[in-house]
């Protein structure tokens, strides 16, 4: 064992600071979890280009235009995430939008925190009601609160022990994110309540969350599956599920996306029976999503030519069946729909 060697050698190499608050808020800061790595990298450029070997091992980031910047740095560069400082002839690239905008994050929360603070104007036993439906009108710029949205109100007030500044921040969340309907807020009025966020600083956090899954699966409803309108509240349930529970990359989502191409009417149920199926394969990088993308339609063949002896092919309804299904491998598979009905 060389451990002193090896310890000496990891100091002369160097290290790169990570705060944790990066860690912390970076889905508030819309970065993916597989962009973590991409930043790290160009840190790390940036931190070589200050040193003795700056550009012995860096590979040209051609598309930028600028000799000399790196990929990951030029990725960076491109994302807003850094920029050109410095004079003519001296210019570096600095991180400085990265760190001002955590800054940002840091003061924003911080001021939440001292407002919490201070000694409320309304008692805890006082509960403005009024200033709530009015703010939902103003919100939505007309008078349209309904019976059952103030009976939620009360509910909320109620049952869960919401404040009114807890509420109108909640509103005002919602209507941020287009989520002004009792179908959207409801759903997350609960699960805010189940998860014992009661302070403005853990609302706000919790629905920062929520924005960045919503844009995910936004991503796979429009691009993927071809559907427009607002995320549903069990489409966000279901990416929560493949990312957050099962741990899929985006990546790997994105891939069970595109395996529905060709399928008529597919939705985020078609995309959980194929992740529910690698979930129990173990499927964790693209090289064993697509192994077990070919076995499956492997076996999917095996199934049709073994059936093919005992089916009546010249019916037109199995005509049409087989039409309708498409082409995917995954066509099979007997799912509920989320209409509640069952499709074979």
């Amino acid at each position: 064992m060389h451990a002193a060697a090896f310890a000496q050698f990891l100091q002369e190499k160097g290290s790169i600071s990570v705060p944790c608050w990066l860690l912390e808020k970076y889905q508030a800061m819309d970065i993916k979890p597989e962009e973590l790595g991409y930043l790290l990298l160009a840190l790390h450029q940036r931190a070589k280009a200050d040193g003795a070997d700056a550009g012995t091992t860096a590979v040209p980031y051609m598309e930028s235009g600028k000799p000399g910047v790196n990929y990951w740095t030029g990725w960076a560069l491109e994302q807003g995430w850094a920029k050109w400082s410095g004079e003519e002839g001296q210019k570096k690239v600095a991180f400085d939008p990265l760190w001002q905008k955590l800054y940002r994050l840091w003061e924003s929360e911080r001021e939440a925190a001292e407002r919490e603070k201070q000694p409320q104007t309304v008692s805890a036993g006082d509960f403005d009601y009024s200033k709530i439906v009015k703010e939902l009108d103003r919100l939505r710029g007309n008078m349209s609160v309904t019976v059952r949205e103030q009976q939620l109100i009360q509910e909320f007030h109620i049952k869960y022990g919401w404040s009114t500044d807890f509420m109108l921040n909640f509103f005002r969340l919602c209507s941020q994110r287009k989520l002004m309907q009792i179908k959207n807020y409801k759903p997350l009025a609960e699960r805010i309540h189940r998860s014992g966020i009661f302070t403005l600083e853990g609302l706000a956090s919790y629905m920062n969350e929520v924005d960045w899954i919503g844009k995910q699966a936004e991503e796979i409803k429009k691009d993927y599956l071809g559907l427009y309108g607002m995320v549903t509240i069990m489409e966000r349930d279901y990416y929560v599920k493949w990312h957050v529970t099962w741990r899929f990359s985006h990546a790997l989502i994105v891939r069970a996306a595109q395996e529905s191409s060709g399928v008529s009417n597919a939705t985020f149920k078609y995309i959980d029976t194929i992740l529910t199926r690698w979930h129990d394969l173990d499927v964790r990088t693209p090289e064993a999503c697509e192994e077990a993308i070919r076995l499956w339609r492997e076996e999917r063949k095996s199934q049709i030519q073994a059936g093919s002896g005992a089916r009546t092919r010249g019916k037109t309804g199995g005509r049409r069946a087989e039409k309708e299904r498409g082409d995917s491998p995954w066509d099979e598979y007997t799912i509920e729909t989320e209409g509640g009905g069952e499709k074979t």
